[in-house]
């Protein structure tokens, strides 16, 4: 790779050996995959080691003594735990402890604890066509396509780009690897598309047919942030796509000839509403009237509007969480310290409800593997409910239990029925 005089000063040592080991990394990753010189990246959201991972905050607790410090404005995904309410929804305290160790050296590293799937939501929009470096999948996807910033799924690389600032120029990054592959016609009517759920019914048929392509969608309505979001983490959920061009709602084509610029589309491919169900019936293994035990919403996070539809629908139904739900809203620690003061958060809880920061059930304690390795039973949850095709399916691979893609809506009608109704 062809190093700039500062970059060469960085791996010489100059500003110290931490910067140093960094950069040297990531010449070998990039070298690996041909980059001829290194960007400048202006933000990094940041994989916050989790502690059902094993060895995962460990390695991070020693790293951050090394004197390492972060020279861009870094971010942090979400944790195993929600570091205040742990112990009342069945944490295992050495689980939790060993989470909290995390936040003292994410301080020391200078990375923010936003601890959140969504920093987007948080004012971390980083400009069009600025390079970045992120990780979690929903995040990912949302920053490359409906902002139009570059990044590739950071991984264990995230944290050197944050330490230098600086990222091999190779995939995602470049203009070449933009382009749309795959032309997907959405045949589908206004009432098809009306809910988060609707949006990621669509992702999740389209990921599993587009792989680690750029698929290319064209009609899909008038959709909101909270639409694309849903979108987005259900591609890159039944596939790996990273990066999708929805005309003119995502940033980088106003035109679907434009998404393709020279090229051609490798297939056109018609999505109707008998697909879209499909999708919902390939995630719902529960039957009508059978018990369900949990239902969540807030994947990706919720933001405070969508807290606030929660609460009001609380209200208007006067409704009561059933007993034998547990029903969780996943959101970050500054949404729910918003909707606390706005007093969105006691109508939740004093109907049942929790409201949970940091982490949500995919990355809990409820994991098979996480229970087996503290004694607690498993499944943890026997049938979820939820409004999110990444959450189903994650839950039902990871956690083990059965599960129904919803609406919102029909998610709260059945959490007050402790059924699928």
């Amino acid at each position: 790779m062809k190093l700039t005089d500062e970059e060469k000063k960085m791996l010489d040592g100059l500003y110290g050996e931490p910067m140093a080991k960094a950069l040297d990394y990531l010449r070998q990753f990039g070298e690996a995959f041909d980059a001829e010189k290194f960007i400048d990246v202006i933000y990094a959201h940041y994989p916050a080691e989790m502690s059902i991972y094993f060895g995962m905050v460990e390695d991070l607790v020693e790293y951050s003594e090394t004197g390492a410090k972060v020279r861009i404005p870094t971010t942090t995904s979400t944790l195993a735990c929600d570091l205040d309410q742990w112990e009342s929804y069945g944490c295992p305290k050495g689980l939790a402890e060993l989470q909290a160790q995390a936040v003292t050296a994410h301080r020391r590293l200078g990375i923010l604890g936003t601890y959140t799937c969504t920093p987007q939501l948080l004012g971390f929009i980083p400009p069009k066509d600025s390079y970045i470096i992120s990780v979690e999948s929903s995040a990912i996807i949302y920053f490359n396509s409906v902002l139009g910033a570059r990044t590739n799924r950071g991984g264990v690389f995230t944290r050197y780009s944050a330490v230098t600032g600086k990222y091999p120029l190779m995939g995602y990054l470049l203009d070449e690897n933009r382009l749309g592959t795959h032309l997907f016609k959405i045949t589908l009517s206004p009432d098809d598309l009306k809910f988060d759920s609707d949006y990621s019914a669509l992702g999740f048929h389209i990921g599993a047919i587009v792989g680690s392509e750029v698929p290319v969608l064209d009609n899909i309505g008038c959709p909101d942030q909270s639409n694309l979001l849903a979108l987005g983490a259900s591609l890159a959920t039944s596939g790996s796509v990273t990066l999708f061009h929805a005309p003119p709602h995502t940033a980088e084509a106003e035109t679907v000839e434009e998404a393709f610029q020279d090229s051609k589309p490798k297939e056109e491919i018609n999505v109707t509403t008998r697909d879209l169900r499909n999708a919902y019936d390939s995630l719902t293994n529960i039957q009508k009237g059978d018990r369900i035990d949990f239902v969540t919403l807030g994947c990706p996070h919720y933001n405070l509007e969508k807290l606030k539809y929660v609460a009001d629908w609380i209200t208007e139904h006067d409704a009561t969480i059933h007993p034998d739900v547990r029903f969780w809203i996943c959101t970050n620690r500054m949404t729910k310290n918003a909707a606390s003061w706005e007093g969105i958060t006691a109508i939740i809880e004093n109907a049942g409800g929790t409201v949970i920061c940091d982490t949500c059930p995919v990355e809990s304690h409820m994991r098979i593997s996480t229970c087996n390795e503290f004694g607690l039973k498993t499944p943890q949850i026997e049938a979820m409910v939820t409004d999110s095709a990444k959450m189903a399916r994650y839950v039902g691979d990871l956690i083990g239990c059965k599960t129904a893609l919803s609406n919102s809506d029909h998610c709260l009608r059945c959490a007050v029925a402790g059924k699928l109704v």
